[in-house]
C-alpha cells in the first residue's frame, strides 16, 4: 500500500481514467434523456417522456451537464500537469475540440 500513488504521474494517470470513466457514465444517462439510473436500460418504453419522470429526469440532466463540465475541466488539466509531451499535445487537442463543440454545436 505505500507505492499506491507514489508519484504525481500515478495520480494524474488515477485522475484521468476516473474523469473518462464518468464521462462514459455520464454519456449512459445523457443516452436514455436522464432516466438511466432508474430503468433498466433494455426496457426502451420506459425511457418515454411522462409527467411522473420529470423530477428524475431533470436530475439526470442537471448530473450529466455537471459532469460534461467537470471533466472539459479536470482532463486537459491534468493532461498538461502530466510528464509526457504526448499529453501536453493531447490536451491541446481536447480543448480545442471543447471549444469547436461549444461554438458550433451549441447554438
Amino acid at each position: 500500500m505505500e507505492n499506491l500513488f507514489s508519484s504525481k504521474d500515478q495520480v494524474l494517470l488515477f485522475l484521468i481514467i476516473f474523469s473518462l470513466l464518468l464521462l462514459l457514465f455520464a454519456i449512459l444517462v445523457d443516452k436514455s434523456n436522464g432516466l438511466f439510473l432508474a430503468r433498466n436500460l433494455l426496457d426502451i418504453k420506459s425511457y418515454e417522456i411522462s409527467p411522473e419522470n420529470k423530477m428524475e429526469r431533470q436530475a439526470g440532466k442537471l448530473f450529466v451537464r455537471w459532469v460534461y463540465y467537470g471533466v472539459s475541466v479536470m482532463v486537459p488539466v491534468c493532461l498538461f500537469l502530466y510528464s509526457s509531451v504526448v499529453s501536453k499535445n493531447l490536451a491541446i487537442l481536447f480543448i480545442t475540440g471543447i471549444c469547436i463543440y461549444r461554438k458550433y454545436l451549441t447554438r
